[in-house]
């Protein structure tokens, strides 16, 4: 009878040696892996979206963002099944698509339909205002915060935030424990994610710079800012402590996606220079955006599954 060969030294070497870019995903440099590629996802998201509405011609203004929307909703789809790094990867890449297509490019239109004027300052200042869009935006607020609460009431919803007010608000016994052994589908949920994070900081953003409400040089709007900014590097302290990359890829897109607020806020006061917006002015800044991109993309993608368990497994 044939006997299986012996594992030699070599081999035993071998297979406990780490992965090339094993250093990338282990705490905390995960996190800051994570926060870098959505940080440049929130750049070239600006770039694409000032290019799409201020550059592109009709009809192209419209078909290429149409088009580039759907490649995200097939996205989503394909990331259904898949493990749960490439799944929250996939989902999470999608809904950017889709958000950045068909709502960024698709509210300037609703807003020129409904015939929305801007919001101004005295002053005329046009960062210290709202366009149509974005008023069109803020009204959206309700629907919103209305979709937020009945999510709240789901048991088996896992965003932190709405676990955390229904414990604070005494709903954690009235909606009941968690259906045990139950997995959602994390592309599904980091898509979903990405949009109502997106979606609530919008319209959280607008309504505390609105120049009918405080405007941009007012203590109500200083101390608000001053919130929400710490509030966004608490999460992305968080974030660094994550462990398992699916998990930190889906918590990064509430951290970032909260955090974003102090740039654009910097920006709103004209002490960032958003250099993102004008491609053509910095395409070597924009490339070195892309490529660190696609690198930290890349290191997440690469991660080694565990079979078992469908989750990153240790290295």
């Amino acid at each position: 009878m044939a006997t299986a060969p012996a594992t030699t030294p070599t081999d035993a070497a071998a297979q406990t040696q780490p992965a090339p870019l094993a250093f990338f995903r282990r705490a905390p440099v995960l996190g800051l892996v994570i926060v870098t590629m959505m940080l440049c996802e929130k750049m070239l998201a600006h770039s694409y979206t000032a290019i799409t509405i201020y550059v592109l011609p009709a009809p192209w203004k419209y078909i290429v963002p149409g088009v580039i929307g759907a490649f995200g909703v097939w996205l989503v789809i394909r990331g259904m099944g898949r493990d749960e790094v490439r799944g929250s990867l996939l989902g999470y890449f999608g809904g950017v698509l889709i958000w950045m297509s068909w709502f960024e490019s698709g509210n300037p239109v609703l807003a020129h339909l409904a015939q929305i004027p801007p919001a101004l300052p005295e002053d005329g200042n046009m960062m210290a205002g709202l366009l149509g869009e974005h008023i069109f935006l803020q009204m959206s607020g309700m629907f919103c915060l209305t979709s937020l609460f009945f999510l709240m009431l789901n048991k088996d919803v896992r965003c932190r935030m709405l676990v955390w007010i229904r414990r604070r608000i005494g709903l954690g016994e009235v909606v009941g424990p968690p259906t045990q052994a139950y997995r959602p589908n994390v592309a599904r949920v980091a898509a979903f994610e990405y949009f109502f994070v997106t979606w609530f900081m919008y319209v959280l953003m607008i309504t505390i710079i609105d120049p009918r409400l405080f405007g941009l040089y007012h203590p109500v709007t200083y101390t608000l800012s001053a919130l929400v900014s710490l509030w966004g590097l608490y999460l992305l302290y968080k974030c660094t402590q994550q462990r398992e990359a699916g998990l930190a890829i889906r918590y990064g897109i509430g951290a970032v996606g909260v955090a974003w607020f102090i740039p654009e806020t910097f920006a709103f006061y004209e002490l960032l220079y958003e250099f993102y917006l004008r491609a053509d002015k910095h395409p070597i800044a924009m490339a070195t955006v892309l490529l660190l991109y696609v690198f930290c993309f890349l290191v997440l993608w690469k991660t080694p599954i565990d079979p078992r368990t469908g989750r990153a497994a240790r290295e």
